[in-house]
């Protein structure tokens, strides 16, 4: 699958990232982890199965709770699309932009 072609249905940039975070669900809270994330979901590793369209709500830093839906099952978790507000939508994307940011700045950053 290439990154632009038809079959790529992504709208957003999605950052790779390894950051752990908290989830609720109706059954409760589980640890996970957010393996990548863009403006529009998130892929997140969790030990626990939750079918698809479970509603939850995933912590992130510095912005808070945000809710969403499980939308597909993944080898080691679970494809989350976000269902916010615009404003929750815009810190996150500001967000997401200082990662970029600050993994562009750290693999050009030279060491002498």
């Amino acid at each position: 699958m290439t990154p632009f072609g038809p079959e790529n249905r992504r709208v957003h940039r999605r950052v790779v990232m390894e950051k752990d975070t908290r989830i609720c669900h109706g059954g409760g809270a589980a640890r996970a982890r957010i393996l990548n994330i863009s403006a529009g979901g998130a892929g997140l590793q969790m030990e626990m199965r939750l079918p698809d369209s479970t509603e939850i709500t995933v912590e992130i830093e510095n912005i808070g709770l945000i809710p969403a839906r499980i939308v597909r099952q993944m080898a080691d978790g679970v494809a989350v699309k976000f269902e916010f507000s615009e404003e929750k939508e815009q810190q996150l994307i500001r967000q997401i932009a200082g990662l970029v940011a600050r993994k562009r700045r750290e693999q050009f950053h030279v060491v002498s």
